[in-house]
């Protein structure tokens, strides 16, 4: 990992710290769907990937409770992406559906998830 990479996630993990997140404002009814549907996806990230934080503080903005998974801290979530997704890479958005799990690992493809399915 590239010095800039190192400084730019350590800064974006202070931000996340320090700055919160305003979610969308919704219907009781409507986030308690949510709630649920968000309970079947994880996301498997690392605290110092900017893209993980990114990712991270959209979940938080559209409302979402998914599962976070710290790859850094906790060594059997790093085992469970390997085993189960294939690749250590973060971000990694485990989607758990009535057909079968998904694992989307690029940022885009799990912000235009996000996007349309929420």
């Amino acid at each position: 990992m590239t010095l800039t990479r190192q400084v730019k996630g350590l800064a974006a993990d202070f931000l996340d710290r320090m700055v919160p997140v305003k979610p969308l404002q919704r219907s009781q009814d409507e986030q308690h769907r949510l709630d649920r549907a968000s309970r079947k996806m994880h996301l498997y990230f690392c605290r110092t990937c900017p893209s993980s934080i990114e990712i991270k503080r959209h979940c938080e903005k559209l409302g979402l409770r998914v599962v976070e998974k710290d790859v850094i801290r906790v060594n059997a979530y790093r085992n469970e992406l390997v085993n189960g997704g294939g690749a250590p890479r973060v971000p990694c958005l485990r989607i758990d559906d009535e057909q079968q799990g998904r694992w989307l690992y690029s940022r885009e493809a799990i912000l235009d998830y996000l996007n349309q399915r929420f």
